[in-house]
């Protein structure tokens, strides 16, 4: 995906430019990948930036006058035309229009907080010659990933893990935290990656690198506490037209330019609601659907296209699940182990839709919140608020993940002692960090966290062939949303009343979670929901005469069951996971048997953890000369 990247070694002991070269070559995936560099090996800097050949097509880095500053540049700046207008009434003078050359010229004319008036989705990374320093900054979502380590005299960047372990110096020792994490909540949490030393930067931060003393700072510049309070007077219908009024600017300012635009479109709200904000002059627009035939995603979808003119549809169907297998080491190499294969979904066409679109309009963020849990949101104390988010994380966000009593059978002894309550005690640590926010404000906060620690890797394996846009993410729009009490959230109500409102075509069609019409509410809806109810009894029966479709658009469960059983068999159960010492071999059988019984549902969410660990270790760990790439010092003490 796209990025920036760099080395910085203050003790002058890495020939700089072939390790930035083996940096880029290591991210490119494809053969449009763009990869432009700046080294100079006797100050010992190297940065680039890697991107597929759609936004920033400007060559970088771009440099000021006096060649003293250079700037590299990922992503957009959604408010650029309101910050070129401020600057040209100063007096600037912008050489072009480019999103780099705005950057530079704030910076030159605002200082050092220059990055407080930024919105959009970007990393952006400013380096000073003269005096030797790097500033790095992102957007408050942090929607383009940067990894970093600061270790041995230097500092190495990247959006991608396997860039930083191209410096030969750097030791791979696992984090038994982070393993820990991600078996019970299918995530990490906060800065956390797989290894000691490697650190995701996190969203809305500001680094600061000293060449010269070898000085890394980093500083938060916002988070939810800034998010102003609206009047307590605001009744429900009042926010749904300012939330509709909002996204619909945001969706307008996110299709302007010359690119050919697409939509992913499901039976959800997210995509139909961006789909039905397009203006006429943004059409035709394409539409793209892939999953099961006769799944209501696709055939709600289907109907949400054919109610729009200038919608043009792709539907890309599953005719098995063998596509998993073989694209399961290309989502790897993108996603590098933070997002599970049973979120791959769509990877198998990015051909196919590169040739139809050059920039999503993604849905990501489009529930503003994870869990409707008013136990939460409410909680009398720490104490209950640390317990209900524990169990909302690992058992509610997406499919349920270990028990307590599970994750206490599945460790080695050697490993076991090291790993009781360590996924608890780091959901702790992470709380005390945001102690400062109301419960409410806490809960969004890790809610947020989660769609970028999970849900954020489709837009990172899409945007390997696409770029994306975020509409849920205007700035306007995510304050105004997370502002409102959570109630008025809860069943997409919110969502619903926009589509009401502003596209009453598209709430005739099922919502596929619920299966009804978003038109229907009060009375009507629940004669429609004992309509329902009624008919999947009948075909329940064995009469099947009224129509029926499957709740799911993929069937992981069931394919690994059949065509992905030896594929499965060999990750989980295969003589190079066994002979890891990391986790109970007999516990790992009892779990794939109770899987293959199918007398149980929704362990394929604590299998799949388990199988993509493997995988993240067998591509990045295996073959390195390195002990202790198996555990970390923690499991050595």
């Amino acid at each position: 995906m796209s990025g920036i990247f760099g080395v910085l070694d203050s003790r002058h002991q890495l020939p700089v430019e072939r390790v930035l070269a083996d940096m880029g070559r290591a991210m490119t995936h494809r053969e449009w990948y763009v990869v432009e560099t700046c080294a100079d090996e006797g100050t010992g800097m190297g940065l680039g930036r890697i991107g597929i050949g759609i936004f920033n097509r400007e060559r970088q880095p771009l440099q000021s006058e006096d060649g003293n500053l250079l700037v590299f540049l990922s992503g957009e700046l959604s408010n650029a035309p309101q910050l070129r207008s401020e600057l040209m009434a100063r007096g600037c003078h912008l050489r072009d229009d480019s999103h780099p050359e705005l950057a530079l010229r704030l910076y030159q004319d605002r200082g050092a907080r220059f990055f407080q008036d930024l919105e959009g989705a970007f990393v952006l990374a400013i380096w000073h010659r003269h005096s030797q320093e790097l500033i790095v900054v992102n957007d408050r979502a942090g929607l383009y990933p940067l990894f970093y380590a600061h270790a041995n005299g230097r500092l190495l960047l990247a959006p991608e893990m396997k860039a930083i372990f191209c410096d030969p110096d750097f030791r791979k020792e696992l984090d038994l935290t982070a393993l820990a994490e991600y078996i019970r909540f299918q995530h990490l949490l906060g800065d956390k990656t797989f290894f000691q030393n490697l650190k995701l930067l996190s969203n809305a931060s500001h680094l600061h690198y000293d060449l010269k003393t070898d000085t890394l700072t980093l500083r938060p510049y916002w988070d939810f506490s800034q998010i102003p309070t609206l009047p307590a007077t605001l009744t429900f219908e009042e926010a749904a037209d300012e939330a509709g009024r909002l996204l619909q600017a945001a969706v307008d300012r996110l299709t302007e330019g010359c690119y050919r635009l697409g939509v992913y479109l499901s039976a959800g709200l997210d995509s139909r609601v961006i789909l039905g904000m397009l203006g006429r002059d943004k059409l035709p627009v394409t539409a793209i659907t892939y999953g099961l035939p006769g799944s209501r995603d696709v055939v709600y979808a289907q109907q949400l296209a054919r109610s729009l003119p200038g919608v043009e549809h792709h539907y890309f169907g599953f005719s098995d699940g063998r596509w998993v297998e073989k694209f399961a080491d290309f989502h790897l190499a993108l996603t590098e182990g933070f997002h599970s294969w049973i979120h791959a979904h769509g990877i198998s066409i990015l051909d196919q839709v590169r040739s139809l679109i050059e920039v999503n309009l993604t849905g990501l963020h489009g529930a503003e919140i994870n869990w409707e849990d008013t136990a939460l949101y409410q909680a009398p104390d720490d104490m209950a608020f640390t317990a209900r988010l524990f169990q909302l994380l690992s058992q509610d966000t997406t499919w349920p993940s270990l028990t307590e009593a599970e994750e206490s059978l599945l460790f080695a002894p050697q490993v076991a002692r090291h790993m009781q309550g360590l996924a608890f005690d780091s959901l702790r640590a992470e709380l005390a960090r945001h102690r400062h926010l109301s419960y409410e404000r806490r809960a969004a906060h890790f809610s947020c966290s989660t769609d970028r620690r999970l849900y954020q890797y489709y837009t990172v394996f899409h945007m390997s062939h696409v770029e994306q846009r975020f509409p849920f993410y205007d700035y306007r729009y995510f304050e105004f949303i997370h502002a409102l009490p959570p109630q008025m959230l809860y069943q997409r109500k919110l969502r619903r009343a926009i589509i009401r409102r502003r596209m009453p075509a598209l709430a005739r069609i099922p919502y596929d979670k619920d299966n009804l019409p978003i038109s229907a509410e009060g009375t009507p809806r629940l004669l429609m929901e004992l309509v329902r109810r009624g008919k999947a009894y009948v075909n329940a029966c064995g009469l099947r005469l009224f129509s029926e479709y499957a709740p799911l658009n993929a069937d992981y469960e069931g394919w690994l069951r059949h065509e992905l059983r030896d594929w499965g068999e060999q990750l989980l159960l295969g003589e190079r996971t066994l002979e890891r010492g990391l986790f109970n071999p007999g516990f790992l059988r009892s779990l794939w048997q109770r899987h293959q019984s199918g007398l149980e549902v929704n362990i394929i969410g604590k299998l799949a953890p388990l199988m993509t660990y493997e995988m993240m270790l067998r591509r990045f760990c295996d073959g390195s000369s390195d002990s202790s790439v198996r555990l970390g010092e923690s499991a050595k003490r």
